[in-house]
């Protein structure tokens, strides 16, 4: 994260600089949120942070114009899915939440199959990982995920189950709802955001808050 993204100050401590990498392909990028009713908010906080920090251009989207999270904060998005085409877009970003109202959402399940098709990233966390498979883009793939699966075996391969907290496998990166910094971390990683391996260790400490005196 090249030059300074994030200066931190408080009191009676030093101003805290976290670097990144801005290159003429991160100003290109541009990242879709797909949200929805009582979605987890903090799950994609550190991504949408290093994201936009990295010039990168950011847009939400809904089935509807203005959904609550489960801060019971309500957000309006930039546009509702009937907006939204993939050919737009560089990456998919789903925060966990309750998959099971969604999952005959066909919308939802269209803009996913046509983020797979054009081999786009998503980028899924916790329960998000249902909604890829109830749109069969998971197939046989390894995927991480805070579900039970048991209760969701239509959508599932329990084979494909990964034991790692985030997975990378082919466009799809999934992680456990707890691993949401690791998993912020992992998308900056697949998308270049990072200048070096120091760097990305850095960005990790700092979201940890281990770069204290």
């Amino acid at each position: 994260m090249k030059k300074t993204v994030c200066k931190h100050k408080q009191e009676s401590r030093r101003l805290l600089t976290l670097v990144g990498k801005t290159t003429e392909r991160n100003d290109s990028l541009k990242a879709l949120f797909l949200l929805y009713e009582g979605y987890v908010d903090w799950e994609i906080s550190a991504l949408s942070y290093i994201l936009s920090v990295t010039d990168c251009e950011i847009e939400t989207t809904a089935l509807q114009s203005e959904v609550k999270h489960c801060g019971q904060f309500t957000v309006k998005v930039t546009k509702t899915i009937d907006e939204c085409t993939a050919g737009e877009y560089d990456l998919l970003i789903i925060p966990g939440g309750d998959p099971v109202p969604l999952l005959e959402e066909s919308k939802i399940t269209t803009l996913i199959q046509e983020f797979d098709k054009k081999n786009k990233w998503i980028a899924a966390i916790c329960g998000a990982s249902t909604l890829l498979g109830a749109s069969s883009v998971l197939r046989e793939r390894e995927y991480s995920t805070s579900i039970e699966i048991e209760e969701f075996q239509a959508f599932f391969n329990p084979t494909y189950k990964s034991k790692t907290d985030v997975t990378v496998c082919e466009n799809l990166i999934t992680a456990e709802g707890n691993a949401y910094i690791e998993f912020a971390i992992a998308t900056g990683k697949q998308l270049n955001l990072f200048e070096d391996r120091e760097d990305e260790l850095e960005t990790v400490l700092f979201f940890k808050n281990q770069l204290r005196n």
